[in-house]
């Protein structure tokens, strides 16, 4: 074979390289993009720091054996692997794409999500691949709805705000200088108590960023789901809610006696409700969603309260780095502790 012929069959390796090469890089950068009704975690996982988040038969998590860093496993908590070594919060996970806050890990960092400063949103593929940065901006909170995400935005001049901006990094969009809680996402609107309208129930249509009055209440952790809202009535000394959305008729569905309820988290049949009082009544509840078949779960001080469908995962508050599971709608027998290495 002659020089020349053996120089040009090499230059066309080359070029076919470059052009899969070129054509990998394209592809691999287009964004893919969800329906409008999307959503990327449950309202009460969200409410409770999006540490947990179920989908297509896998629980992206941040692992607290490790510093919080992103991991995956099957449903049945089996299979665990680690995804990214970014310290994670508000986990949402539709399609293509994990969306998640980056925590730069401290051991306040509890304390840095009351006060919104966790550091820049991401997104990545869901085997952890192809990390993103959406906004390198302090980012509190986030919801994915369709293909934006509502976050609350962080400075040292303004604290706390509402934005919105699309998944492809485009469109950052300001939208209120109150950080309604986007944890809720129902239908292409965000529910909420506002803080500024008496906690009464309003909700963001989406589709324009106009807000909408709903129901008259002394609200706390709004939850619609299915024909039902779900809140917690300050009015009422704490007690767990539902109101009826097709019939609006209002139920209580817990009220414990000298105690209040300050969290919950509903998935399927079931409620999960952490109750502050006096001696005994302080831990965690399961009670079936019409507030029938009320069981005691665990005494203490309990947090970050999560819900898949195998599985509630908890901590107790003065120890956030053991974890522990208890089955979210089969009989409940006992508390595990799981540790994932």
């Amino acid at each position: 074979m002659s020089k020349p012929v053996k120089i040009a069959i090499a230059s066309a390796i080359i070029a076919i390289a470059l052009i899969g090469f070129v054509t990998y890089a394209i592809l691999s950068s287009r964004v893919t993009y969800n329906k409008d009704n999307a959503t990327g975690n449950t309202t009460g996982n969200l409410n409770n720091g999006g540490l947990f988040c179920e989908y297509d038969g896998k629980i992206y998590f941040a692992n607290a054996a490790d510093k919080n860093t992103l991991y995956v496993m099957s449903s049945d908590c089996t299979n665990a692997r680690k995804l990214v070594d970014d310290s994670v919060a508000y986990i949402n996970v539709c399609g293509k794409y994990i969306y998640y806050v980056r925590n730069n890990y401290s051991p306040d960092a509890i304390a840095m999500v009351f006060k919104g400063q966790l550091y820049g949103l991401y997104r990545c593929n869901l085997d952890g691949s192809h990390i993103v940065t959406i906004t390198q901006e302090k980012s509190g909170m986030i919801s994915l709805c369709g293909n934006y995400i509502f976050y609350h935005h962080y400075d040292d001049q303004t604290a706390l705000t509402l934005q919105k901006i699309k998944i492809d990094r485009k469109d950052n969009t300001f939208i209120s200088e109150t950080e309604y809680n986007v944890a809720n996402v129902y239908e292409q609107r965000i529910y909420f108590a506002n803080e500024t309208e008496r906690n009464r129930i309003y909700y963001l249509d989406t589709k324009d960023d106009s807000l909408h009055f709903f129901y008259d209440a002394n609200a706390y952790q709004v939850d619609y789901e299915g024909n039902y809202m779900y809140y917690i009535d300050l009015s009422k000394d704490y007690a767990l809610m539902r109101l009826n959305t097709q019939t609006m008729v209002l139920e209580q569905i817990f009220a414990p006696n000298d105690a209040k309820v300050i969290n919950y988290n509903v998935y399927g049949t079931k409620v999960f409700a952490q109750v502050e009082g006096d001696g005994n009544t302080t831990g965690l509840y399961r009670l079936n969603i019409d507030g029938t078949q009320i069981e005691y779960i665990a005494q203490g001080n309990i947090t970050n309260v999560h819900c898949t469908s195998k599985y509630t995962f908890f901590m107790y508050y003065a120890d956030q780095q053991t974890l522990y599971r208890v089955p979210t709608t089969t009989t409940f027998s006992k508390v595990e502790i799981i540790t994932v290495k």
